[in-house]
């Protein structure tokens, strides 16, 4: 059955300003039809928080992204839901806790400092490649306990497979993607053979887990740490950068942090708010289900779209506006549910400590030159070129 699209996601107006997009159909068509893919998009707040919490209805078994990645198999946790979900979930809930964060900021912001240095003595530069990319790729490095020189050429694969995907080269995308699968053979190999405090260390942790009490399978482990790995890098990059061009267009609000810093962390949330990098985060249909007075039929996938989510008129007051201490702010940056994602704590540090160091370190940052933006799932600069003194 043909459905007539409301939308289309590589459309050049969509790429130019997807805001404008979900606005016109949180109005007109809530539950709005893509026109590549047979996928719905969600972009209500509602929708996308009911659709969040009924795993019975919508699966992540079937795929998380629109358009699906080619996997060999599903990945733990995000391809699992309840009550499989917690078992694999329950053990990166530990080495992310947010009590775990006295020991891992003094590295994160010890990370920051070395790669804003020379970027602020240089005056500037393109900020995605030389800060916000390494930035999130060594971050997670750090708490994979991996050597400094192997986590940036772990990094540089990882963006050449999401650049390739992005593109949709197939070829490319593949070619990187068993290079990085490769790898994380390699480190789940290394952790079978010296194994760290599953309490600290991902790959330890999931070589812990027990089902019917039986190990995963080394490829299950190895499949779940490449996801993991792309994960943990395309979100927090993408977000950063857009955190900082927000700061660079709106000198005042730089001012207002430098001279009161305390106000950062409440900066943060809005700058989540405004900024959710996933567009394309997904689920699929169980079974016939309607929503809005549309037809979702089962098997069909449905993005919830939580950038649209974030600017729904019924849940934020002046929704497009930065309101610095938004109270409430029960934004969905994270997602929401069994899903919501896992590194709360330590993606929300990422994005505070690597504000402040970048403030404290200069006196002024403004945009030198246009932004280009990453398309169609993820929101974002893919470049941004800034002029700092």
């Amino acid at each position: 059955m043909t459905v007539e699209a409301d939308f289309d996601p590589l459309a050049e107006e969509f790429a130019r300003d997807p805001h404008a997009v979900w606005a016109r159909l949180r109005a007109d068509c809530p539950v709005a039809r893509g026109a590549r893919w047979d996928f719905w998009a969600l972009t209500r707040y509602d929708d996308v928080i009911a659709a969040s919490s009924r795993p019975g209805d919508f699966t992540s078994s079937l795929g998380i992204v629109v358009p699906k990645n080619p996997v060999s198999g599903r990945r733990a946790p995000l391809h699992f839901d309840p009550p499989e979900h917690p078992r694999y979930r329950r053990p990166l809930n530990a080495v992310f806790a947010e009590e775990r964060l006295p020991t891992l900021e003094p590295g994160i912001r010890g990370l920051a400092a070395e790669l804003l240095e020379p970027f602020v003595a240089a005056g500037g530069g393109e900020f995605v490649a030389a800060v916000s990319s390494p930035f999130a790729g060594l971050v997670f490095a750090d708490i994979l306990h991996l050597p400094r020189d192997y986590a940036r050429e772990l990094n540089a694969s990882g963006e050449r497979f999401e650049h390739a995907q992005a593109r949709f080269d197939e070829a490319s995308a593949e070619r990187e993607n068993q290079h990085l699968y490769a790898e994380c053979r390699k480190l789940v190999a290394g952790r079978k053979r010296e194994p760290l405090d599953p309490r600290e260390d991902i790959v330890s942790a999931l070589l812990e887990v027990r089902i019917e009490g039986e190990p995963l399978d080394d490829e299950f482990v190895a499949g779940s740490l490449r996801q993991l790995l792309v994960a943990a890098h395309v979100a927090p990059t993408a977000l950063l950068a857009s955190a900082v061009d927000h700061l660079a267009r709106d000198a005042a609000l730089q001012r207002r942090l430098r001279t009161k810093p305390g106000l950062i962390p409440a900066a943060v949330e809005e700058l989540l708010r405004l900024y959710a990098p996933n567009q394309g985060f997904a689920r699929t249909a169980t079974r016939d289900l309607e929503i809005r007075g549309r037809r979702i039929r089962s098997g069909e996938m449905a993005a919830l779209v939580l950038p649209s989510a974030n600017r729904d008129p019924e849940v934020f007051v002046d929704p497009e506006e930065f309101v610095l201490e938004r109270s409430p702010n029960p934004h969905l940056a994270f997602g929401h549910g069994p899903h919501k994602c896992a590194g709360v704590a330590v993606a929300r540090a990422e994005l505070r400590i690597a504000l402040e160091e970048l403030l404290a370190r200069t006196s002024s940052f403004e945009r030198a030159g246009e932004p280009q933006m990453l398309g169609w799932p993820v929101y974002g600069p893919e470049t941004l070129p800034l002029a700092c003194s």
